[in-house]
């Protein structure tokens, strides 16, 4: 499956420069309902350079136990966009429940079967390896645990799981397991959990997807649609919003903080107002008491939205261009900024760190 575990490094240091003696003038293009920001009117404003280099950092990787995934991965891959919901695709995944029927028919993460109907206990794969090969990704889950494959303690917990998984590598399948089991996805994800049978085509169309998750639990990035969407929006929590097209309305602003910045994906956007204030934005909204859950979007949730949130990841997180992209690209692969952003991108990083640390062919996407 080519997915990469990490976590976010917290470590974020500075170093003193002396500040810059000039400051460029641009016009603002943004207003926002946030207190914070509501000073913040169409005029020329002056942004200046950073008094202070920040000191680049890596993203921690964190401990998955051969063979698993984590909860927020799976949402990931439930929500996948490219070109079309990844979800709407019967052959996309394949999700075995391997717990009781019974706890099946409660509730079960959408579009699963019961693994029964696919590896019986005692007669064996019910279906042909032909048709397995053409799904992109097989998970099973039990009800919780995430003991090494094969262990002693894994055996124990979830047999019936275990049985699955190495039924499946036998036929030469990769399957994966979800991390924590199903109590662990609820937790987190309860609106991806039904108790309906949801595996046909015309069946899947009707499946709301969701903004990707880039920060667990704090920053989402996704499309217009989704953003209009108040299920979405009540389901994720969602407190802000920072809204990056050039025409969509803010559409709950009596109820939610929203950034607008009137921005088009072209090869004439200036972003050099914008980035700095949809990364403070974002700063402040998570640091805020209580934190809140920050959606970035545009149209389609590819190139504008994906600039802003670069820069974010970037500034807060002192991580590289490359280290952002590619943290951005794990969790949504539609991830698409256009050639002018990656050069305004490549320009901020300068800006943050001194010096250049990524190259445009390193980022091209």
């Amino acid at each position: 499956m080519g997915i990469v575990l990490s976590r976010v490094s917290n470590s974020c240091r500075k170093v003193s420069r002396e500040p810059a003696n000039t400051c460029p003038k641009v016009s603002s293009i943004c207003n926002s309902t946030d207190s914070d920001y509501s000073s913040i009117t169409p005029i020329r404003t002056k942004v200046c350079e950073p008094e202070e280099l920040l000191v680049p950092a890596l993203p921690e990787k964190t401990r998955v136990e051969r063979g698993y995934v984590t909860p927020q991965q799976v949402y990931n891959l439930l929500n996948a966009e490219a070109g079309q919901p990844a979800l709407h695709d019967p052959y996309y995944i394949l999700i075995l429940d391997c717990r009781s029927a019974e706890r099946y028919k409660q509730s079960h993460l959408v579009t699963a079967r019961a693994s029964v109907t696919v590896i019986h206990p005692e007669l064996g794969c019910l279906i042909s390896c032909v048709q397995l090969q053409e799904f992109s990704i097989i998970l099973l889950y039990a009800e919780e645990g995430c003991s090494p494959v094969g262990s002693v303690e894994a055996r124990a917990d979830s047999p019936g799981l275990q049985h699955c998984f190495f039924q499946l590598s036998a036929l030469g399948m990769d399957p994966v397991i979800l991390q924590g089991g199903f109590s662990a996805f609820h937790a987190l994800y309860p609106f991806l959990c039904t108790p309906h049978m949801v595996l046909l085509e015309p069946e899947r169309q009707t499946l709301t997807i969701y903004p990707s998750e880039i920060l667990e639990g704090a920053l989402y990035q996704g499309s217009a649609s989704q953003a209009a969407d108040y299920r979405i929006i009540k389901n994720l929590h969602i407190t802000h919003v920072v809204n990056a097209t050039a025409d969509c309305p803010d559409v709950f602003p009596s109820t939610l903080r929203y950034l607008r910045l009137h921005l088009s994906d072209d090869a004439q956007q200036d972003l050099v107002e914008a980035l700095p204030l949809a990364s403070r934005f974002i700063s402040a909204a998570l640091r805020g008491e209580p934190a809140g859950r920050v959606l970035v979007h545009c149209s389609l949730g590819r190139s504008r939205s994906s600039a802003l949130t670069l820069a974010f990841l970037m500034e807060h997180r002192c991580w590289s261009l490359l280290h952002a992209v590619r943290w951005l690209k794990e969790r949504r692969a539609c991830t698409a900024p256009n050639v002018n952003f990656l050069r305004q991108l490549l320009s901020y990083e300068e800006q943050l760190f001194g010096s250049r640390l990524t190259s445009l062919d390193d980022i091209r996407l």
